[in-house]
């Protein structure tokens, strides 16, 4: 039994629960990140794709180019343009001949999903992108600025305060000495993030001056290790500190064009992110329009806001995502306190009384429209975004 195969029968048997937590880092060292999840990946390819039904006919001549991931997102670019009637083909600028790819391929629009799971690989995809926008000067969807700052807290927190976007206070030392000082007078509890990590994974809430200090000391020793991730992939040399906002709700807000979709994050523990509890409410005006003002402010129209909402009703953004874990089968899901179920390769960002749909922003004026606007993990909506902007949009309703 090849090693791959190996992995996945550990996996899927359950036994690597049980397995210490040194023997499961050894295995992630031997396999690599990679490795250890390849087949999953290529499982949910092979799903998602066989439920596409592909357009009649094509929409349009224009073809365009879908940057392969070696999560296999791209997938969701795939079945959108092949439902939507766009000719595509992908293209890996990870192969060894790539620059030669690049600059051969001339392609009406590039779509790039950035790999993030390590620092590697998203170094790679953002060297990537800016040769594909910057370099050879091609239509990269979304905006290299939105790829720039996904997934970085650190960059995250510069961009903010740039644009002076509410926020919680951010602090990153790259000084050991200068970051304990900081903790001689710092309020607790405080929060403590990796500048990469997902669903919480790199997150710490910390309640005293003594577990601060630990940290410090392991992000400027051998470094600090989330569990998840590779464990060659570690946080060290900086340290970025966060002010904890108290009992706030967790909002995520999605983007795409004049298209918005909201919903709240379950609390699990001390955290929002990466529980997988998502209840859907009915935003308010307020927050729709905080969201859009902000998103125009940084000039982005195709990403995520996580929103905290404070007691007092103040908003305050915590990230700002090119791309989000899509809402599908797998997670769970409330109305009012009533369970929804999602069928098999189905979509849901928002539920309105028991309608999914989005708010369409115009003329200054927000409407829900009821309908399936969330396809492919949004990907429909982006295929469509991208065509508006350039000029040609596709047929059906806008984006």
């Amino acid at each position: 039994m090849d090693k791959e195969k190996l992995i996945k029968l550990l996996r899927s048997s359950g036994v690597l629960r049980f397995f210490p937590r040194q023997l499961k880092m050894m295995l992630k060292s031997r396999a690599g990140f990679e490795g250890l999840h390849r087949l999953d990946w290529q499982e949910n390819y092979d799903r998602l794709m066989a439920g596409v039904q592909p357009a009649a006919e094509p929409a349009t001549h224009r073809e365009v180019c879908i940057i392969h991931d070696w999560m296999m997102r791209h997938g969701y670019y795939e079945a959108a343009c092949m439902e939507l009637g766009v000719p595509y083909h992908v293209m890996d600028l990870t192969s060894s001949d790539w620059v030669e790819k690049a600059e051969a391929d001339d392609s009406f629009i590039y779509f790039l999903r950035p790999f993030v799971l390590s620092t590697l690989g998203r170094t790679v995809y953002e060297e990537r992108a800016y040769f594909l926008s910057r370099v050879l000067q091609r239509s990269l969807f979304p905006a290299f600025d939105s790829l720039w700052i996904y997934e970085s807290k650190r960059r995250c927190a510069s961009w903010l305060e740039y644009f002076r976007i509410p926020h919680a206070r951010t602090w990153v030392f790259f000084s050991r000495r200068e970051a304990l000082d900081f903790l001689d007078t710092a309020e607790f509890p405080l929060v403590f993030k990796t500048d990469i990590g997902s669903d919480a994974l790199g997150v710490r809430v910390l309640h005293s001056a003594r577990e601060a200090r630990r940290i410090v000391n392991a992000c400027f020793g051998r470094g600090f290790q989330s569990n998840f991730y590779d464990p060659r992939d570690r946080n060290w040399g900086q340290v970025l500190f966060q002010q904890h906002l108290g009992d706030v709700k967790e909002w995520r807000m999605i983007r795409i064009g004049e298209s918005f979709f909201a919903y709240q994050k379950g609390k699990k523990g001390e955290f929002h992110s990466g529980t997988k509890i998502v209840e859907f409410h009915v935003p308010g005006k307020d927050l729709l329009d905080f969201s859009r003002n902000a998103l125009e402010k940084m000039g982005m129209n195709a990403v995520a806001l996580d929103v905290f909402e404070d007691r007092d009703g103040k908003f305050f953004v915590n990230e700002v995502q090119a791309y989000y874990g899509a809402n599908e089968p797998g997670g769970y899901y409330y109305e009012d306190g009533k369970e929804v179920i999602l069928n098999e390769g189905e979509t849901i960002e928002m539920m309105v009384h028991g309608e999914p749909g989005r708010f369409f922003h115009h003329q200054g004026e927000w409407r829900f429209e009821a309908g399936d606007f969330s396809r492919n993990a949004g990907c429909n909506l982006r295929v469509k975004l991208a065509f508006q902007e350039r000029g040609e949009p596709l047929p059906g309703y806008a984006v």
